[in-house]
């Protein structure tokens, strides 16, 4: 027998296991969403509220109804994947985006049990918030990595630590201009109209320094660079002039917030223009302020453009294409000839093409040549490598990967730039036909197909004559071409689905193969379909449960849309039945969620009087 992949473990293709996990399926005719393990036990019955992940084994509902004595109040519930009730809010909580900059956190909207608004917030997936809620318009941001603020849309800025205690507070009158910086717990504020003096004010109140100045940055033994509008001097601690050098950069409107942001310090050093004696008729210098207090000057060769290059590296434009690669400290790294670089994404290399006496290649962030070939004209980046085009030619033949050892593809065929995962690649000939290529082997390992499906770096799932078929990185077909569809769930389990009967009977057919291509579960239904438990729906969580749609039935004026879920060795974990009138304008209908030894109704008083003939279409694998 054909093997599909390497044996699996006992565990997996012997007795079957309590997989961990759960989700939580979005339901017709039910008010909420349940929580459902992936064994098949109902963990959070449906009961009013739809249920979101926020990460591994936390779950979270709101608007969640308790009775009150003057009616229903609103409450949000938190769980794990067990079910437990982990937190409980007397009010409502709406997960809104998750805050850039923090791993942990995302806005939320805050009301209490009487639906008064509280403010928006900032909450963990434990439930948890941490900062006070404000009412007023405005928004969190990170500024520091133990620093958070809330700045309003008409002024004003709260600043907190990560403990949640205040400790600045800045007036709706006055604008926050700079800090906290990297190395100093300092913030500059100005008065909120242009001949205002700003200062520069620590977390316990004490002003540092204070003047007609438009914005303050560090510069080394506690003192600052200041800049007056386009030009910048450098004081002492005490806001004392150092030096009679003055340093002019790019003229700026006053009271310009060019240093809020995080992680400023990743930044490009302030270029500027020094005046040795702080006089218009000084030769100016190009260089860069840094922020231990020190003047760098740069190459004077360097006359065009300042670049990124890579992190803590720069691009110096010269002429006749002479460029430099210069560090954070306005070092001299490397050298380079080119009109221009392209990044890659995931590696820390900068492809070059070809251009007058300069040839294509691949560099390392110090300007180093890591690959070169004559006979490439361009590159270009892709997330696990890089395509090169040859002289003569139009698409790329060359594929170089991590390892940067290069691979030419034969004569007449081309890579396609979207399926590509290492050692397999997909190659197209002048026809249109694909080609699966193995870079282990060297050669094209398969015969032709029309398109492509899936590609991983184990399998392929094509498509050839209208039907999908799977090969494995050998070029073997383990599955042929016969399938509408085919869903790999985990390495060792995948889901076929395809049409059988004839003579206008035909039916949907759904197979679970294993890794030694067994069957280990098939069923038969009208219509319908399949896929994987979504996302949204904690899919995540539980690779290898089938979601399972049965189609309908309709019988004396009642229609029943059937659902199903199915663990990884076809079990089935629970099945759904959505009961509805055929009558135009009837409600939603009703629910009816089953497991195999329990049942619940959408509407316990009046449950969906489900028929025999619905109950065997999901009758299977214990379910009663």
């Amino acid at each position: 027998m054909k093997r599909m992949f390497l044996c699996c473990a006992l565990t997996a293709c012997g007795v079957a296991m309590a997989a961990p996990g759960a989700f939580a399926p979005q339901l017709s005719g039910f008010d909420g969403d349940p929580l459902l393990g992936a064994d098949g036990r109902l963990r959070v019955a449906p009961d009013g509220a739809g249920i979101i992940p926020l990460g591994p084994d936390r779950w979270y509902r709101s608007d969640w109804y308790r009775q009150a004595d003057n009616g229903q109040a609103p409450r949000s519930q938190w769980f794990d994947d067990e079910g437990r009730l982990l937190h409980a809010f007397p009010g409502r909580i709406r997960y809104d985006e998750r805050l850039e900059g923090s791993d942990a956190l995302w806005r939320v909207e805050i009301s209490d049990a009487q639906g008064t608004y509280l403010g928006t917030g900032l909450a963990d997936a434990q439930g948890k918030v941490h900062f006070p809620p404000m009412r007023e318009a405005g928004g969190w941001r990170v500024i520091a990595p133990d620093r958070m603020a809330w700045q309003g849309r008409d002024g004003g800025a709260r600043i907190f630590s990560l403990d949640g205690r205040e400790v600045l507070h800045i007036d709706a009158q006055e604008i926050w201009v700079g800090g906290a910086f990297a190395d100093r717990k300092a913030y500059v504020i100005c008065g909120d109209y242009e001949m205002a003096p700003c200062r520069v004010q620590d977390e316990k109140g004490a002003v540092l320094l204070s003047g007609d100045f438009d914005e303050a940055r560090p510069a080394g033994d506690d003192g600052w660079w200041l800049r007056q509008l386009d030009t910048w001097a450098r004081v002492d601690a005490a806001g004392t002039r150092v030096g009679r050098a003055l340093y002019q950069g790019r003229a700026l409107w006053p009271r310009y917030r060019s240093s809020i942001r995080f992680d400023s310090a990743a930044d490009r050093p302030l270029e500027v223009h020094r005046h040795a004696n702080g006089l218009d008729s000084d030769a100016p210098e190009r260089g860069w302020l840094l922020d231990d207090g020190r003047f760098v000057a740069l190459p004077t060769s360097a006359t065009g453009m300042i670049v990124d290059y890579c992190p803590g590296r720069w691009l110096l434009r010269g002429e006749e294409a002479n460029e430099l690669i210069v560090d954070a400290q306005g070092k001299v790294v490397g050298q380079a000839r080119s009109l221009g670089f392209n990044d890659h994404p995931a590696f820390p290399w900068r492809l070059r093409n070809a251009h007058g006496g300069a040839g294509a290649a691949i560099l390392d962030c110090d300007g180093r040549v890591l690959f070169e070939q004559a006979n490439v004209l361009d590159f270009r980046a892709t997330d696990a490598g890089v395509l090169g085009t040859l002289a003569g030619e139009q698409s790329p033949r060359l594929w170089i990967g991590a390892d940067l050892r290069p691979h030419l593809m034969p004569m007449g065929l081309h890579l396609q730039e979207r399926y590509i995962a290492p050692p397999l690649l997909v190659l197209e000939d002048a026809e249109g036909n694909a080609h699966l290529y193995n870079m282990q082997q060297q050669k094209v390992v398969a015969a032709s197909f029309g398109s492509v499906e899936e590609l991983t770096g184990a399998h392929l799932i094509f498509l050839r004559d209208g039907s999908y078929g799977m090969m494995l990185a050998d070029g073997r077909e383990v599955l042929p071409p016969i399938y509408a569809q085919i869903l790999p769930m985990t390495s060792e389990r995948i889901w076929t689905r395809q049409y059988v009967g004839r003579d206008g009977d035909w039916k949907n057919e759904v197979t679970l193969f294993d890794g030694n291509q067994r069957v280990l579960a098939r069923r038969r239904f009208e219509s319908g379909g399949m896929g994987k438990v979504p996302a949204r729906e904690g899919g995540d969580g539980v690779p290898g449960v089938l979601d399972l749609s049965l189609g309908s039935m309709t019988l004396d004026g009642m229609s029943y849309g059937l659902r199903q879920w199915r663990g990884r060795n076809g079990e089935v974990l629970a099945s759904a039945i959505h009961c509805t009138t055929e009558q135009r304008g009837s409600e939603a209908g009703s629910g009816v969620l089953l497991g195999r030894d329990w049942r619940l109704d959408s509407n316990p008083t009046r449950p969906c009087q489900v028929p025999a003939a619905v109950m065997r279409a999901v009758q299977d694998s214990g379910i009663r």
